[in-house]
């Protein structure tokens, strides 16, 4: 592509014109040929790379003004921007030839569920025709295919328009977006526009360090998606909503969802399914129930916010009905069968409030026992897994507590800590490394038992002195049955 093409999509001049190969910000990965764009980072100002960027062969650069201060050789190009960050998804959207054009972006935002209301979106746009694509949290997928992961919740400008360029490509018509606080700070999703976006609900999160200053900030940030939406749906009964809906466009309908009165689409009902195992059942006014088999009332809440979205947008309530019965996310409320008369759950909880949410939807299923696996995240506040601690104590009737992430701790120090917060209220084994944890969980369950794994959810990984090495609980699980089932001898 011209770099007179790409410089024109930021309002700069192009004294010198030539080809560019890629588009990058990361120095290290220049090749010959590369516009770099000098971002600023939270500790560092990327035009102290500029050097190794036209070292290994950048043929151009962009980066915060006056450009003089770049001290560019005489034949490099340069344009100087107030806003390298806004700047980058202006460009990547050109380098990869406005992707998002052909295609129609729903973003969920707030604090907790965007992923499991992702994934019940995504299902239920592919139940009404639409070949859908979609980018969060667990990576981006095409349908069920996963096709790349991600290290953000929502990516970096590049990275996320290179992926829309591959779904249109791919005949995608549909992509649902979890944007994040920190994307819309950060200007990843700038110069979008979505036709519809969902508000679940905000609690203080995401505040302190290189995130959100305060809670003002974080509402702020997750507010501003909402001036970039044709379409607007949220949650009536969060107190933040109202901020959400003051930045909606004039021309841009705006409808609400809830369990109170004056709503669009109103909830009737909602809590385990009689008639299903570890799901839940809504009943929306206007429409038979609606069936989700994933356990705990939030996924009915988030079924609630993905029905009136669907409704919002004119999709057939089949499509709704059939999506939501279809919805599976892995390492969220995932059951995972296994030939036994206990249930095996895998569920990303890593706090207090999740332990409670989680344990206190199993508890309506009227288990036997609950035998809860986790640990705790090493270098983080140790609030968190005394409050965990303090979860499973009220909830779980046993505990075994391994390894999670312990990073650059000892999991025996974790673990001690986790059990003196737990006490004598229920039996506890600390087993540190988490394989050997799964299967003593495993030999401890009977019948009508559940075995919660806890912590890592999704993650396919555990971190140990810098190091990730690959670790699965699904195999571990499978492993397990395994044995048991082999010839002795």
């Amino acid at each position: 592509m011209k770099l007179s093409r790409l410089f024109s999509a930021i309002g700069a001049d192009c004294p010198v014109d030539t080809d560019i190969s890629t588009l990058t910000c990361d120095s290290k990965e220049v090749i010959p040929g590369a516009l770099f764009v000098a971002m600023e980072g939270a500790k560092t100002d990327g035009r102290a790379y500029i050097p190794e960027a036209l070292d290994r062969g950048a043929a151009a650069v962009v980066c915060r003004g006056p450009l003089s201060e770049a001290a560019l050789p005489d034949g490099v190009p340069g344009a100087a921007v107030d806003a390298p960050r806004t700047a980058l998804a202006l460009l990547a959207a050109e380098f990869y030839g406005h992707p998002a054009q052909r295609l129609s972006l729903t973003a969920v935002t707030g604090t907790k569920g965007k992923t499991t209301t992702a994934h019940m979106l995504r299902e239920i746009f592919s139940a009404a025709g639409y070949k859908t694509g979609m980018i969060g949290t667990l990576g981006a997928c095409i349908g069920r295919a996963r096709i790349a992961d991600s290290p953000n919740t929502t990516p970096e400008p590049i990275t996320l328009h290179r992926t829309l360029r591959q779904m249109a490509d791919a005949g995608c018509t549909h992509v649902v977006m979890e944007v994040s606080s920190q994307a819309m700070k950060l200007g990843r999703v700038y110069g979008l526009t979505f036709d519809a976006a969902l508000f679940l609900n905000l609690s203080p999160d995401h505040i302190g360090g290189a995130e959100h200053a305060d809670f003002d900030e974080y509402r702020a940030c997750k507010a501003a998606l909402f001036r970039q939406c044709r379409l607007a749906v949220g949650n009536a009964g969060d107190p933040s909503w109202p901020a959400m809906a003051a930045q909606v466009p004039q021309f841009a309908p705006i409808h609400t969802f809830g369990f109170g009165w004056g709503v669009d689409v109103r909830a009737l009902s909602a809590g385990p399914d009689p008639e299903r195992p570890f799901s839940v059942r809504l009943t929306a006014q206007g429409a038979p129930p609606y069936h989700v088999p994933m356990p705990g009332i939030f996924n009915a809440h988030n079924a609630l916010a993905a029905v009136a979205l669907g409704r919002a947008l004119g999709l057939d309530d089949g499509a709704l009905r059939a999506g939501l019965a279809h919805t599976v996310v892995p390492g969220r409320g995932e059951r995972i069968h296994v030939p036994a008369p206990f249930t095996v759950v895998i569920d990303y909880a890593h706090n207090g409030d999740s332990f409670t949410a989680l344990m206190g939807a199993l508890r309506e299923y009227h288990p036997r026992n609950i035998i809860a696996v986790f640990g705790a995240g090493g270098n983080r506040p140790k609030i968190r897994r005394t409050d965990m601690g303090h979860a499973a104590a009220r909830w779980a009737d046993c505990a075994v507590l391994t390894a999670d992430n312990p990073r650059w701790e000892r999991v025996e120090d974790i673990c001690a800590d986790i059990a003196a917060a737990i006490g004598d209220a229920i039996p506890v084994e600390i087993v540190p490394d988490r394989w050997k944890a799964i299967y003593r969980a495993l030999e401890l369950a009977g019948p009508g038992d559940v075995v919660a794994l806890l912590g890592k959810g999704h993650e396919e990984y555990i971190e140990e002195n810098g190091v990730r090495r690959p670790f699965s609980e699904r195999e571990a699980v499978r492993s397990w049955f395994q044995q048991q089932t082999r010839p002795a001898g």
